[in-house]
């Protein structure tokens, strides 16, 4: 693949471009302390309780939602992202890709699950604002990215070709649905959280990091 093959590039956030370590610490850590402490009960209970209520919403929106938990929990998870922002990190190497897009000319847009409350606080965090030609949260169609219904929003309010396109998520159902709406440049990557070993990716070509894509896939 050559640069000048590609007019577009979409990009997951979580996992791609920011390290997983942080979600994976805010909700399985740092929320459960949260919760335990409001509710004046062991931080083991409270984290049996949380594991419940999330698993039973995986692979909806509301997993992702921050008003929903807020809400549930009845939690200011807002105020929360905020106490915890400076752990948020972002992975080596993404600057550096994203400037050679943009040197390139090639479009990008960023595709992500998270809502648009965290997005933004991460985006600011991480000093990401300006990169980006359009940035599209599942929150703004109602539809997680492993869904048809996302991609059939994305083709609807974004011009992009299927073949010039490259796309690099950690999410492999996601790859699954982009795989099954046309994408033919898939790429998953190893190592979404710099804290836990490397994910077995099957059927989808991969690298370790963001900042490896030039090294291994442009010739």
């Amino acid at each position: 693949m050559k640069w000048n093959s590609i007019e577009t590039f979409f990009l997951d956030m979580d996992g791609t471009l920011l390290d997983l370590a942080y979600d994976n610490y805010f909700w399985h850590e740092h929320i459960p302390a949260v919760y335990s402490k409001k509710n004046n009960i062991p931080i083991q209970e409270a984290k049996r309780i949380f594991e419940k209520m999330y698993k039973n919403k995986k692979n909806t929106i509301e997993w992702y939602c921050i008003e929903y938990w807020s809400n549930v929990l009845k939690i200011d998870l807002n105020l929360e992202i905020l106490k915890t922002k400076n752990q948020i990190k972002i992975f080596p190497g993404t600057v550096n890709l994203l400037r050679k897009l943009k040197k390139h000319k090639i479009k990008i847009f960023l595709l992500t699950n998270c809502p648009r409350e965290m997005l933004n606080i991460k985006i600011t965090q991480t000093k990401l604002w300006g990169y980006f030609d359009t940035i599209i949260s599942s929150e703004d169609c109602g539809y997680i990215k492993e869904s048809d219904e996302f991609w059939s929003y994305l083709n609807k309010n974004v011009t992009y070709n299927t073949i010039n396109t490259v796309f690099i998520d950690d999410n492999q159902n996601v790859l699954k649905y982009s795989k099954k709406n046309g994408i033919k440049n898939i790429y998953c990557i190893d190592f979404p959280d710099s804290k836990k070993d490397r994910q077995i990716v099957n059927g989808y070509q991969s690298i370790e990091n963001i900042s490896l894509f030039e090294e291994k896939f442009i010739c």
